[in-house]
């Protein structure tokens, strides 16, 4: 700033004016030109003195007051310029940090709103499916594959889904939980950039064959319940920090969500499963009948029930105990697994009564089902058989078909069960057709 606009020449030229006064003042005082008494010139002088001073000090306090307020002013300025910096400086950083602050709003966000979508997902094909596509839009990669440990009692990691990569290229990529790969990974709890962390691991080359870029496992109550491995970018550049945290809190979640599902289908099969043959329990059965009858309703296609029980079963157990006739159930259980088809519902009805929903099956369906489950049975060698009357182990069938022999499904139940009582009646080790009766 210009020196030159604090430099106050009328201030300089009223003082040397006002010093050239007091001296003409102070001369009158000192040599008197006017007889006039030695007391008044005095007070003459003193009041000259003191309008001087008054003056003066009007004066010279409006021209401190201009000068303050001129070098005020321009402190002021100065200051002003360089707090107005510090302002525009501080306001960017704010905005900055305001927008981060909101992405990471957003983020939390969106992940509470996953956490929420795949926690409420019980069935397991369903939440691994969500997850994936998850875990693709949020990282954007090109493919994901997930493998998982089905079996506790095993140390194998079984490829579960994919995304983006067939599964037939992923044939010959297996894991073990017992693999070097794999123990490194659980050890880090946290994904791991092969790159940058297995290279020095043979397995390596598995992953290159596949592009992949990311292994991340997933961990509930310290144990691996699997293992998630992420390709390359869509957009091909390196996984960032934030992409890690994001894919650990997602898997995490997924962890847990994967263990309930697995915990929520074990009960599911527990609530419908008879625990010592390992067939559906009566009150599935009944579900299952309702539903198959309503769908031949609709569909108007035909369905057969099958009711059987193992003949002389007490005899069995009288002279062999009941653990050897547990072993009869589940050999028996066993072989009507093998004969039923996969769409046929075999359940456990009752003590030594199992019984086989047929759909889509007449009479004719039934009647060959029937024949190659007894011959099977008659065939096999179980335990002991030759202390039954007949000198083998056997079984009796009856069966009925909707809608010819009942249109309601009370009534094909009862059907059914009043033509195996027949072949019981009728010697045993046979079976019987509801409609053949009269």
């Amino acid at each position: 700033m210009d020196n030159a606009k604090f430099i106050d020449y009328r201030s300089v030229t009223f003082i040397i004016l006002l010093t050239l006064f007091s001296t003409i003042i102070g001369l009158f005082i000192a040599f008197p030109v006017f007889h006039i008494a030695p007391a008044l010139r005095i007070s003459i002088g003193i009041f000259l003195l003191l309008v001087i001073a008054i003056v003066a000090s009007k004066k010279f306090s409006a021209r401190i007051l201009y000068l303050a307020d001129t070098l005020t002013e321009s402190g002021v300025t100065i200051r002003t310029s360089k707090y107005k910096k510090q302002i525009a400086s501080n306001t960017q950083e704010l905005q900055m940090l305001n927008r981060e602050l909101k992405r990471r709003i957003y983020e939390l966000h969106n992940l509470f709103q996953i956490s929420l979508d795949l926690t409420a997902i019980l069935d397991l094909d369903q939440l691994v499916n969500s997850y994936l596509n998850t875990i693709i839009g949020q990282v954007r990669t090109k493919n994901a594959v997930l493998y998982l440990n089905i079996n506790k009692a095993s140390t194998e990691l079984t490829l579960f889904q994919s995304k983006g990569i067939e599964e037939q290229e992923l044939s010959e990529l297996k894991f073990e939980t017992t693999d070097s790969i794999i123990k490194l990974v659980f050890q880090k709890r946290q994904p791991v950039v092969i790159a940058e962390e297995l290279t020095s691991l043979k397995e390596i080359e598995k992953f290159r064959m596949l592009d992949s870029e990311v292994i991340t496992p997933l961990i509930h109550s310290h144990r691996l319940v699997g293992l998630l491995i992420l390709g390359t970018k869509i957009n091909g550049r390196p996984y960032t920090q934030t992409d890690l945290e994001m894919l650990t809190l997602i898997t995490n979640i997924v962890a847990v969500a994967v263990a309930n599902a697995k915990l929520y289908k074990r009960l599911k099969e527990i609530s419908i499963t008879d625990e010592l043959t390992t067939l559906y329990n009566y009150r599935y059965f009944s579900i299952r009948l309702r539903d198959e009858v309503f769908r031949s309703q609709r569909t108007q296609r035909p369905l057969s029930l099958v009711i059987l029980d193992v003949d002389n079963f007490k005899n069995y157990n009288d002279n062999l105990g009941h653990p050897a006739g547990d072993q009869i159930l589940k050999q028996i259980a066993r072989i009507l697994k093998s004969c039923a088809r996969d769409t046929d519902v075999v359940a456990r009805y009752g003590g030594e009564e199992f019984c086989v929903i047929l759909p889509e099956e007449d009479i004719a369906g039934s009647k060959a089902f029937c024949e190659r489950l007894r011959k099977q049975v008659e065939d096999y060698p179980f335990y002991k058989e030759e202390t039954q009357p007949s000198g083998k182990l056997t079984i009796s069938l009856g069966t009925a078909t909707y809608p010819r022999d009942a249109t309601m499904i009370k009534e094909l139940l009862i059907r059914a069960d009043s033509a195996l009582y027949r072949a019981k009646n009728s010697g045993r080790n046979r079976f019987c057709i509801y409609s053949e009766e009269k």
